[in-house]
């Protein structure tokens, strides 16, 4: 899945790379202004973007609802923030180690 904020150079244009779900939510918004939400139509409202990512994403909605693609991202989003948050405590942990260390070595400096 391509982040949304990744820019590619393409034809002396930058074009933006959306995400399945910010597809999928431009779809549903088209389709309540009462417009059939083809991978153009989509590719428009988002201003720009591959159209063959576009077909995909579409394509996908019809396999998997989009509240569940919803659910399963925010998951893993929970799941990379915990790994993220041990990370960061294993780091702090090893920086403090780290300290301890240092002040041992300025303690038998002074003696």
């Amino acid at each position: 899945m391509a982040k949304s904020t990744a820019l590619h150079h393409k034809g002396g244009a930058m074009a933006r790379h959306h995400d399945t779900i910010e597809i999928l939510v431009t779809a549903r918004h088209l389709e309540a202004q009462g417009i059939r939400p083809t991978a153009r139509m989509v590719r428009l409202a988002l201003g720009g973007g591959s159209n063959a990512a576009i077909a995909q994403a579409l394509a996908m909605a019809e396999l998997t609802p989009l509240e569940e693609l919803i659910r399963r991202r925010r998951d893993q989003l929970d799941l990379d923030i915990a790994n993220a948050r041990r990370a960061l405590a294993e780091l702090e942990a090893e920086q403090a180690r780290l300290d301890e260390l240092a002040d041992s070595l300025n303690a038998l400096d002074k003696a």
